[in-house]
């Protein structure tokens, strides 16, 4: 086993291919530094997003040569560099120039109305008036013209300049309307050429039930989808195909039958014109829903070989790498198989660091960590990318249906009860088949009228066959469909319902996900515990277990236990299999308290403070990034006075102030204006250190700004036109922007107040901080309440433990942590993922020394500090923020208490 691929060895096309976010003025040998970063983190290739923050002009001279230095770079390095193509997202406007050109190139939503309008009327259709709402700041994708003006912005330059030096390119969710049923000016032509029929006759059907409007929705929302497919994703597919370059991305509202009509009419369609199709998940929840079946399925049937997924976005700064590999591998058994993180920002400063946190690149402290966990991923991707699932079932999707009941109402505003209900239903079904273990893939109709036929009582659909279909979830079906059907059935096919068909004895627990994927030397077991939980399964195949941060193959117990969010790999072949007795683990735990082995860098930040708009108070005590927003509100230039006040019990040798942009600032401690001389950074290039301590005193310490704040005219205008609509908010960029600062050094901070435990293992502090005298020990639980509530970075603690019995294991309860290195004599390893460690390998018995260097993440020091919930596992921009803005135009409940997550082990 294995002689065909090399476990251990990892080609770049498997590794992942982050959203390296370029969001700040670019350098070309910053960019090229960069790319060198992400190879030895081992990642395969970078997409090169412009994304809000970004300070250098789009698509121009300078843009085009950090292009260039970042190929360059990959060129070096073995990584691929695929371009993104356009400024923000979604994709289709070309950064304002295409919808630009005018209404014909714009977004248009169809609307009703009992009188007649007084302008863009359509027509009169029963009762009811129709005309059509303009969207200037996106465009009409179901019209080839517009999106031909597309490529010609936003794709042709990169080719002419780069050839085939990229990889290709990136589209991030187009969609359709999500603003209700949209409307573009090539419809009635069209509409007359598919159906020999009026559409202005049936405008109401698309509305009310009436006439017969079923027919009609299904007609129109047919239209819709293959326009969509052949006026974007076809064109440029086609386009990339001419070039030698690849298509990827993802489209919007993927996850029910509801949104993804009016985000795409329906999304597997068109997954046929993209080279590596893609989807996201956003947050750290895992739900029911379509979104990896509806992909894997089209793929699986298409012969498509990679499969992306951008995901992570949302998470926030404390999801730990086993939460991260359990959403990834969630996601890998239904048939993913290419990792696209989600977010590597070229900087954190300003707006940027709130930008759907976690933070994935070297700004994390667990940065030098992160080699190891891609490894693993990247080489469970490379085998199952290698392998091929096989399904005998197959359950038709119902859009169609959906489709029929669909009345017009936006998406994510509406809801619409039919569709409700046959979502679930379709839930339901797909549930039943995971818990029986049994493979299965959706058929969508518009991919079974494009390569579907019956053939020796199969139903083929591409490159997979069928002999079980389930149709129960849908009411309508198309008439291609329904012939096919009957032809399957003639020939000896079988409809089945899901609660009849035999479950699959292959584990004996339906919580643990499972796919089978054949390879042409050994079949892939693949095993998901998506849950926080420890399992234990029975195990009924033979092989070998995969150990995904080596490459090795080893015996595994049939008694298997799953970690927390974990998972079992097993390659099967025609060699002996060895099973193990699952050995009895003898517990080896830590002692309560452990001493400070080195000194900690430490850190507080300071969120509040007094400030003034020319000379006259606005807020005592007020959240600092009320600040900018207010003086954005007055459109004109602001002198803007700052004071922090801290309280200083201790002052260590070296007292760094950290502050971004401090040289547009003049900056006071206790009224003296400060040698701003910059001795490195903290986290960030842009978090830049000035040492204070000669400033400092003991006791109330007052540290103050002074600017004269101004934004240009283009900002305020931008900022403006944010208000309407996501395509321009997702590219703002600030000029000035006023942010928290922080203290650092090697102190402890006191907490006057009290604490409060809170749900998803965090607390939240009421009172007040101060600098004091660094601590010798600390305890092993509630780190932060021992005088690091904000720390950030690395804690190397020492102790004994004892270590005895046969079989003796490590157990923490780590908590806030991404990852624990464990040390006892000469030998070292990583916790990453599991809070178990076998000691067994240290070869030490009896009473021993051990260290261990904990390893956190930005989330205690970057928040979102103030949400009344607490922590959240849904951060995006808005949750940092207190008032409304561009950013939160009704912000979350608010708390002036600090939620911080526990740090414990």
């Amino acid at each position: 086993m294995g002689d065909t691929m090399n476990f251990t060895s990892i080609p770049k096309q498997y590794r992942p291919i982050p959203f390296w976010s370029w969001n700040e003025k670019l350098d070309t040998k910053e960019t090229a530094e960069q790319v060198h970063t992400m190879h030895e983190a081992g990642l395969g290739g970078f997409f090169m997003h412009a994304r809000g923050g970004l300070q250098t002009d789009y698509m121009g001279d300078e843009w085009f040569a950090n292009v260039e230095a970042a190929i360059q770079a990959g060129e070096e390095t073995g990584m691929g560099a695929w371009a993104y193509d356009e400024n923000g997202w979604p994709s289709g406007f070309g950064n304002g120039y295409v919808n630009g050109k005018g209404i014909e190139y714009q977004q248009k939503y169809l609307r009703m109305s009992e009188t007649e309008p007084t302008e863009n009327v359509i027509a009169k259709c029963g009762d009811h008036w129709f005309y059509f709402d303009v969207n200037p700041f996106y465009v009409d994708v179901l019209d080839k013209k517009v999106i031909k003006e597309f490529i010609d912005y936003a794709y042709t330059p990169y080719y002419e300049r780069y050839g085939n030096r990229i990889e290709g390119f990136f589209t991030d969710e187009p969609q359709i309307s999500r603003n209700g049923i949209p409307w573009s000016f090539v419809f009635e032509g069209e509409y007359m050429r598919r159906y020999g029929a009026a559409i202005n006759e049936h405008l109401e059907e698309l509305f009310l039930p009436v006439g017969d409007y079923k027919n009609t929705r299904v007609k129109f929302w047919k239209m819709v989808t293959d326009l969509f497919s052949e006026s974007f994703l076809k064109q440029i597919y086609d386009q990339c195909n001419e070039w030698g370059l690849k298509l990827t991305g993802h489209l919007v509202l993927e996850e029910d039958l509801y949104t993804q009509i009016t985000g795409s009419g329906a999304c597997m369609p068109h997954y046929e014109y993209m080279h590596i199709p893609g989807m996201d998940w956003l947050g750290r929840d895992i739900f029911d829903c379509l979104t990896t079946m509806q992909l894997s399925s089209a793929c699986e049937q298409l012969g498509i070989k990679q499969v992306l997924s951008e995901t992570f976005a949302l998470c926030g700064h404390n999801v730990s790498f086993a939460e991260l590999k359990g959403l990834y591998e969630w996601q890998m058994v239904h048939g993913i198989n290419l990792l696209c993180q989600h977010l590597e920002g070229y900087s954190i400063r300003g707006i940027r660091k709130r930008d759907y946190p976690p933070a994935m690149y070297c700004q994390q402290p667990w940065w030098s960590d992160y080699k190891e966990f891609m490894d693993a991923m990247s080489r469970e991707s490379m085998i199952l990318a290698e392998s091929r699932k096989q399904a005998d079932v197959l359950l038709l999707h119902p859009q169609t249906t959906a489709w029929s009941m669909y009345d017009g109402k936006p998406a994510e505003v509406y809801g619409n009860e039919e569709i409700e209900k046959l979502h679930e239903k379709l839930l339901s079904i797909m549930r039943t088949l995971e818990k029986k273990h049994i493979m299965y893939h959706l058929g969508d109709e518009t991919l079974m009228e494009r390569h579907a036929r019956v053939e020796n009582g199969k139903l083929v659909i591409g490159e997979q066959q069928y002999s079980c279909v389930i149709d129960s979830a849908c009411e309508i079906l198309l008439p291609k469909t329904q012939a096919l059907l009957d032809d399957f059935l003639a020939q000896g096919g079988t409809l089945v319902k899901a609660e009849d068909l035999p479950d699959n004895p292959v584990c004996d627990s339906d919580e643990i996900t499972y796919v089978r994927r054949e390879h042409d030397d050994y079949t892939v077991h693949f095993f998901v515990n998506t849950s926080k939980d420890r399992k234990t399964a029975n195990i009924h195949v033979n092989g070998k277990k995969l150990d995904a941060y080596t490459g090795e193959l080893t015996d595994f117990p049939k008694d298997y236990e799953f970690e927390p969010w974990g998972s079992l790999m097993i390659l099967e072949d025609e060699t002996e299999t060895c099973r193990l007795t699952k050995q009895k683990e003898d517990t080896v735990r830590l002692s309560e308290t452990l001493t400070l082995a080195e000194p900690v860098q430490n850190a507080i930040t300071l969120d509040v403070c007094d400030y003034y708009f020319d000379g006259e108070l606005q807020e005592k005590n007020g959240y600092v990034l009320n600040i900018c927003e207010r003086a954005n509100e007055l459109e004109r230039p602001v002198q803007i006075h700052q004071d922090y006040h801290v309280k200083i019990n201790y002052i260590p040798e070296q007292l760094f102030l950290v502050c971004e942009t401090p040289d547009v600032f003049a900056i006071r401690v206790n009224g003296e204006l400060i040698d701003k001389t910059v001795c490195g950074f903290y986290l960030d290039k842009s978090f830049k250190k000035i040492d204070i301590a000669k400033y400092i005193v003991l006791g109330e310490n007052t540290i103050s700004f002074d600017c004269a704040f101004k934004q240009s005219k283009a900002f305020y205008e931008n900022r403006r036109k944010s208000l309407v609509f996501e395509s321009e908010k997702n590219k703002l960029a600030y000029d000035m922007e006023i942010e928290a600062i922080y203290l650092l050094g090697a102190f402890s901070v006191t907490t006057d107040g009290t604490w409060e435990q809170l749900e998803r293992n965090a607390v939240r502090f009421t009172g007040s901080f101060a600098l004091d005298a660094p601590k010798e020990t600390v305890r092993i639980k509630h780190i932060e309440q021992q005088g690091y509530p904000f720390f950030c970075g690395e804690m190397k603690l020492a102790g004994e433990v004892e270590i005895a019995g046969e079989n003796p294991v490590l157990d923490l309860n780590v908590k806030g942590i991404n990852a624990v290195r464990v040390k006892i004599g000469n030998k070292e390893k990583v916790m990453l993922t599991d809070n178990k460690l076998p000691l067994k390998e240290f070869g030490v018995s009896g009473k021993t020394k051990i260290e261990l260097t904990l390893v956190n993440n930005l989330r205690n020091i970057l928040g979102p500090h103030h949400l009344e919930i607490g922590e959240s596992y849904a951060v995006g921009p808005g949750a940092f923020f207190k008032e409304s803005c561009v950013w939160a135009s009704s912000p979350a409940r608010w708390n002036a208490g600090y939620c911080f997550v526990e740090t414990s082990l």
